[in-house]
């Protein structure tokens, strides 16, 4: 790989003139996401919602943590929550409500509320960083981007002594992640909707 390949496959923080590009890198890639499929049938309205609904995520809940992470030439974005943040402001629940309308739709909506609460369920108790998205655009994926691009927050787990967790909503990714030390702890889904793998990644000592 050349030069240039290498650093392009770097991970570098979400600043605020790259937010656009991210958000439609990480839409791009999640454009045939079963979750979001199943959310938003149709393509096109789905397309439309995903650039904004990332913008304002990756803006007002992940910039301010300091856990949004992307490539030089914005080939996709990691988002993760770090231990003890889970949680959202009233205004971030608003501003993230907005940026799923209208083109969500009422039965979106319902599913979506109905897979958070699924998620919410099964999410672990203890402390640790969880991988809330990991997206790179089709072009570019499977040339190491998704490992570079995780790369951060896993040596900070590593050096707080933190475990990891995440969800995939594609049975293909499991051992990819393995690859990083994830272990598929449970599979749940709630009616018709596509089922989750659940991965956690064990504490390591720094």
């Amino acid at each position: 790989m050349s030069a240039e390949g290498v650093e392009a496959r770097t991970a570098v923080a979400v600043t605020e003139e790259r937010v656009g590009a991210v958000a439609d890198a990480i839409s791009r890639g999640f454009i045939d996401n079963e979750i979001w499929a199943w959310m938003v049938p149709c393509e096109r309205r789905l397309a439309r919602l995903l650039p904004r609904h990332y913008r304002t995520m990756i803006r007002h809940v992940y910039m301010p943590l300091g856990t949004a992470w992307t490539s030089p030439d914005a080939a996709g974005g990691a988002l993760w929550f770090p231990p003890g943040k889970l949680g959202r402001t009233p205004l971030q629940q608003a501003r993230e409500l907005l940026s799923l309308m209208p083109w969500v739709g009422v039965r979106g909506m319902r599913r979506g509320i109905a897979f958070e609460e699924l998620q919410s369920r099964h999410h672990p108790q203890e402390p640790h960083w969880y991988l809330q998205t990991l997206s790179i655009e089709p072009a570019k994926q499977r040339s190491g981007y998704g490992g570079a691009l995780m790369h951060p927050a896993l040596e900070r787990a590593d050096a707080e002594g933190m475990p990891c967790y995440l969800e995939t909503q594609r049975e293909a990714n499991v051992p990819y992640y393995r690859r990083f030390g994830f272990e598929l702890s449970d599979k749940v889904s709630i009616a018709d909707s596509p089922p989750l793998w659940l991965m956690w990644r064990a504490a390591r000592s720094g």
